[in-house]
Formats: C-alpha cells, sequence, structure tokens
C-alpha cells in the first residue's frame, strides 16, 4: 500500500514506470490470469506483451538493447504484474537472472550475441541447477562436465527447472571430473537442440501453473569450450551473484502478490453488509487488515532497500544477510495475507472463482523457489554472527 502520493517512496520517472505497467496489468493480463491457471497454459500472448513494451528487457544495458533501468525498476515492474498474476510476473524475473549472468560472467561475444535477444524477448533461458538431492546445496550437484578436445561433454539430470519447455538456452551447472578444477562447478550454455537433451514431464503444481517446470536429461552432450560462462570452476560464483542480487525481485512478487490479495479483501469488506453496517465497520476486521497492511509496507520497504544498495554497487555478499530479510518477509507475508483474505470473503473466497483462491496457492510458491525461507534464515543467521564476530 502506497502512501497518498507515491513520489515520496518514487521517482517521477518510476512512479511514471509503475502507474503505466498497473495499467497494462489491469487491462490486458489481469482477464487472462484465471484462465491461465485454470488450463495450466503458458501464456504466450503475454509474454510478447511485455516484450513489446520492453519489459523483459528491462535492467540489460541500452548499449544491448535494453531498457537500460535498475533493479528497483525491475521490482516495481515485477509487484504490478504480481497484483494480478504471479505466473506473469516471473517472466521478467527469468529474463533478469540470465541477464545478470551475463553481463557479470559473459564473455563480450556471449554479451553481444545474447543479451540482445534477450532483451526483445526471442530468446529465454532456463536455470538448470536444481537435482532431486541437490538445490540450496549448489556443490553437492551430481551432473558432470568431462573436458573433450575442443569443449566438454555434459551428463546428468535436473529437477524442478522452471520453462523448460520454452526456454531456448539452458543454463547448466556441471561439476568437472578432470583437469585443474576437478570437483568444482562450471555454468554452461547449452541451447536446447543439441543432441542429448530430454525434456521430462511436467510437474503438477499447486500455484504459478501457467509456468512449465519440469526435468532435464543430459546424456553425453558436448558444447563447444566458449560455451562455458565464466571461467572454469566458477560455477557457485556465476550462480551465488545472480541468485543473491535477484533476491528483491523474488519479494517483489510476494509484495505484488499481497498488495493483490489486500485490496481485494478491504474491498469485499468495504462493500459487505453485515450487523447494520459493513465487515469494515467491525474492529475486529479493521485490526487484522491493519496488520496487513502494516507488513506489506514494511516488505515493500526492505525489498526496495536492498535492490537500491544493489543498484548502488554495494556487493552482494555483503548485502547476503538484507536481501535474505526481504525475500523472507515478502513471501512470508505473501502467504500470511493471501490466508486472510480468503478469511475474510468467508465461502466466496474459498471458491476457484475467487482470485484469492489461486493467489492462496501462488503464495507458497514463493516460499519455497530462489532458496526456501528457511534457507533464507540460515543466510541471515550467518551474516548476523559475522556482524557480531567482525563488526
Amino acid at each position: 500500500m502506497y502512501a497518498k502520493n507515491p513520489r515520496w517512496f518514487l521517482t517521477e520517472e518510476q512512479d511514471a514506470l509503475r502507474m503505466s505497467v498497473a495499467r497494462l496489468a489491469r487491462e490486458r493480463v489481469a482477464p487472462r490470469a484465471a484462465e491461465v491457471d485454470a488450463t495450466a497454459a503458458y501464456p504466450q500472448d503475454i509474454f510478447e506483451l511485455l516484450a513489446q513494451n520492453g519489459l523483459t528487457g528491462i535492467t540489460i544495458p541500452e548499449r544491448y538493447g535494453g531498457a537500460g533501468a535498475g533493479l528497483l525498476e525491475l521490482c516495481i515492474v515485477v509487484e504490478e504484474l504480481a497484483k494480478v498474476c504471479t505466473t506473469t510476473a516471473l517472466m521478467p524475473v527469468m529474463s533478469n537472472i540470465a541477464g545478470v549472468m551475463l553481463l557479470r560472467f559473459g564473455s563480450d561475444e556471449q554479451k553481444s550475441t545474447l543479451l540482445p535477444r534477450l532483451a526483445r524477448g526471442e530468446y529465454r533461458f532456463s536455470n538448470a541447477l536444481t537435482e532431486a538431492d541437490a538445490g540450496s546445496d549448489a556443490a553437492s550437484i551430481r551432473s558432470k562436465a568431462v573436458a573433450t578436445a575442443d569443449g566438454y561433454e555434459i551428463t546428468g539430470a535436473k529437477s524442478y527447472i522452471t520453462g523448460t519447455t520454452l526456454s531456448d538456452i539452458f543454463i547448466v551447472f556441471a561439476k568437472h571430473v578432470d583437469g585443474d578444477a576437478a570437483g568444482r562447478v562450471s555454468a554452461f550454455l547449452v541451447p536446447r537442440d543439441r543432441p542429448g537433451i530430454t525434456v521430462g514431464p511436467l510437474e503438477k503444481k499447486m500455484g504459478i501453473r501457467g509456468m512449465p517446470t519440469g526435468g532435464l536429461f543430459f546424456d553425453r552432450v558436448t558444447v563447444p569450450r566458449d560455451a562455458r560462462l565464466g571461467a572454469e570452476g566458477q560455477g557457485l560464483s556465476v550462480l551465488l551473484s545472480s541468485m543473491t542480487g535477484n533476491r528483491p525481485a523474488i519479494g517483489a512478487r510476494g509484495v505484488g502478490l499481497a498488495q493483490g490479495a489486500f485490496e481485494i479483501a478491504v474491498d469485499h469488506c468495504l462493500s459487505r453488509k453485515m450487523l447494520g453496517g459493513t465487515l469494515m465497520d467491525l474492529q475486529g476486521l479493521q485490526f487484522k487488515l491493519a496488520d496487513l497492511a502494516i507488513a506489506i509496507e514494511a516488505s515493500r520497504q526492505l525489498v526496495h532497500a536492498g535492490a537500491r544498495l544493489v543498484d548502488r554497487g554495494v556487493a552482494t555478499k555483503d548485502l547476503m544477510g538484507m536481501l535474505a530479510m526481504g525475500k523472507c518477509l515478502a513471501t512470508d507475508t505473501a502467504m500470511q495475507v493471501a490466508i486472510e483474505a480468503v478469511q475474510c470473503l468467508g465461502a466466496t473466497g474459498y471458491s476457484s472463482d475467487a482470485p484469492v483462491e489461486r493467489l492462496m496457492r501462488d503464495a507458497k510458491h514463493l516460499q519455497l523457489v530462489d532458496g526456501s525461507n528457511e534457507i533464507q534464515r540460515v543466510l541471515i543467521g550467518r551474516a548476523l554472527r559475522e556482524w557480531r564476530t567482525h563488526g
């Protein structure tokens, strides 16, 4: 819930962006959200709409065809989209994850070739890290990269990979079995049309049903040496830089979902007649909604503060605890607000015809992705130890 004058928090340009995306979300995205959830069909038309409006490349520098905006602007975009459709809000986040990796670790050729197509929405990327027994503990992955005369041969199985049936390039994390980097992880840019890649069946998910998620299998998939992203054995640095710096965008999805559910609940309480007045006249509900408003605004400000620091160039390793706090608070708040919104609407909220039922299912996803909120608390605990030990 922004204050009466949003410019107290945002610049004039940022607020104009917010209003523009809010209008797009309200007029074009919201009417499709229930259908996307019901059919579990990826909304290609919505992705193309975002690309046409420059939202798939919002954080990519202008020299590569992007908008050249910062992480805070991405958070503003994501929040407005997440108010009406959490699946749609994931699209620019996925583009940003790939963009960050390429900008920080890509070669000049990789940047000049891939970033313009990413910005235009011509290429989509999937981050292929998670395996059956490894995810947050990325160093435990079992996928292998064997050096060949002119590149690498990758073998392994990945699980719960977002966008498997859509992406043109997979950013695959695999562990070296030989050479100076033996036992360490590298990241590889692997086109989906390489022989030996099999896309597994899709997961039947509780929420975010419009975004396909499934397994990937690599059977001696060969890639040239210049397909490696970053130096040999630098894969965990590639991953950490991207995931940590991307956490405000995940938090923004939580803020947006919470705000969307909250507004539905408030509107219902203002209009629903009860005991000679409306639900909003009941102090018990006033206090409940006040607590939710506090949690949403606190989440927004913490997410925005983290994004601003990233945009100022503060090293993400120094922001580990703060960015984890923002993601954790915002996504826990999304779950809390969605549940209470269903409660406020009563039987209506429990119906699949009500948006808050969908938002409640989507909110659980946010507590799990980009490192579960239990993992976020581990990171916060480590940051606290570092702070008290070294000041």
